[in-house]
């Protein structure tokens, strides 16, 4: 092979050994792990991904790997789509802030579903293969993200089959030339429109869908068929001319690796909507705080500066016609915040979006684009300022800049916690299990067998 970036990511993602993953790395990835694990398990709840499953199990009688907070297993490929899109179902899993995507839902039920597959996997090699996943999936679009999103193309379901390429390829074993060349067919997965994220149930299925490329092209490349050996920087039809008009930093890609963690930039969300309005929903609730003498029925307007990537991910308040288009509407999301002090999955049911006092005051927000907060570095790309106008002409400046669960403003342990049950819960009601499945995933490396977590996960025993 050439010096190419699938060369590098490819050298790299053969030869890790678990030993060379820094503590600090692999402690931020297990509370990733816990954190879309328990985001996986409410999703198998929702009625779109009951739909889903009802689809893809009639497709195959394979019983592969399981379906998670069920008793029911189905193929690696099934079981890859459906986990992945449970975590992506209520806008509740992880995002990498300069690239824009959610990682576990591209790669985690990859992954694990296809060591559940496997069958004999240790904990320790199951987390050399998510370190990779996640490092790779991150690092292909962490230069490009903005880039990505305003072409229009769905960031997870673009990048993140790279990633699960990887993390499969080290599971099979495969040597930096037969890992290349994986990522060379699977790179041809890649894909996902930005349309799908405003009202359809497609919003949830789109971003894990491009993995079935991670496993087919792993265990193509295991038997000696060949890829794209350039396919990242290739001018006719490579990824980044493709999807970014020739967009990209090679350093910032495949640069440091095994010094530079890019993975530690994933953060995590504390509420159920777009992570675009976190920061938001972060000012509105403080203010609610800071001014419990202000009622709802004093503010005459709310005023939410963003980036213009945030205010083409809006919703109008006059559109809001699904949960999903609620999760991505500023208007509700601010509404609701003020109106019950939080944007959690109570806050976005079928009753709720349609409540009339919620949807008056949405109309009451406006959402602008800022070119102050467009011209932050990347790493800012999340700061919001919120003009709160009383009726009595008073104004309040409010200004956010790391949502909650961002690297920059982690949870705390408890908080971790209490999201995990709060989610897991709804499947698993026996608080014991809860906490035999969080000292699992936090401890993996201790694991003999992975799929000891992967029956904990399983709503069978």
């Amino acid at each position: 092979m050439m010096d190419t970036i699938n060369e590098r990511l490819s050298t790299f993602s053969s030869e890790l050994k678990f030993e060379d993953i820094p503590t600090e790395v692999l402690d931020h990835l297990k509370t990733v792990l816990l954190d879309n694990y328990g985001c996986g398990l409410f999703g198998s709840t929702t009625p779109w991904m009951k739909i889903y499953r009802d689809v893809l199990e009639d497709r195959t009688d394979r019983k592969e790997a399981s379906i998670w907070g069920t008793d029911r297993k189905t193929s690696v490929v099934g079981a890859m789509m459906l986990n992945g899109s449970a975590i992506n179902s209520f806008e509740l899993d992880d995002t990498h802030t300069d690239g824009i995507i959610h990682v576990s839902t591209g790669v985690l039920g990859c992954i694990t579903g296809f060591a559940e597959m496997q069958g004999n996997m240790s904990g320790k090699d199951f987390l050399t293969a998510a370190t990779l996943a996640y490092e790779v999936a991150c690092r292909v679009a962490a230069p490009v993200g903005m880039e990505l999103a305003h072409q229009g193309w769905n960031n997870t379901g673009t990048c993140c089959p790279l990633g699960s390429t990887v993390g499969v390829g080290k599971m099979l074993g495969l040597t930096p030339g037969q890992m290349g060349h994986a990522m060379g067919i699977s790179a041809n997965w890649s894909s996902g429109l930005q349309a799908v994220q405003f009202a359809s149930m497609a919003k949830r299925i789109v971003p894990s869908k491009s993995s079935e490329g991670a496993i087919i092209g792993a265990l193509l490349a295991q038997k000696g068929f060949t890829g794209i050996e350039d396919v990242f920087e290739n001018k006719f039809g490579g990824f980044y001319n493709c999807f970014t008009d020739d967009v990209y930093d090679v350093e910032r890609t495949s640069g440091e690796l095994g010094s530079r963690w890019e993975l530690m930039g994933i953060g995590l969300k504390f509420y159920s909507t777009c992570r675009s309005k976190h920061t938001t929903i972060g000012a509105l609730r403080k203010f609610r705080d800071d001014h419990p003498e202000i009622k709802p029925e004093d503010i005459e307007k709310v005023v939410a500066h963003t980036t213009s990537i945030t205010h083409k991910y809006s919703v109008d308040a006059d559109s809001i016609t699904s949960v999903v288009a609620a999760q991505l509407s500023h208007p509700y999301v601010c509404a609701v915040t003020l109106l019950e002090g939080n944007a959690f999955i109570d806050q976005f049911t079928e009753e709720k979006i349609k409540d009339p006092k919620i949807l008056e005051f949405a109309k009451k927000v406006e959402i602008f684009a800022d070119e102050e907060i467009e011209n932050l570095p990347r790493a800012q790309r999340y700061t919001v300022k919120v003009d709160v106008h009383l009726k009595d002409g008073t104004v309040f400046n409010l200004k956010e800049t790391y949502p909650k669960g961002h690297p920059k403003n982690p949870f705390t342990r408890e908080e971790l916690i209490w999201k995990f049950k709060s989610l897991a819960g709804k499947v698993f009601k026996d608080e014991a299990r809860l906490d035999k499945i969080i000292d699992t995933i936090l401890n993996l490396e201790k694991l003999e067998n992975f799929n000891e977590l992967t029956e904990l996960l399983s709503a069978k025993n």
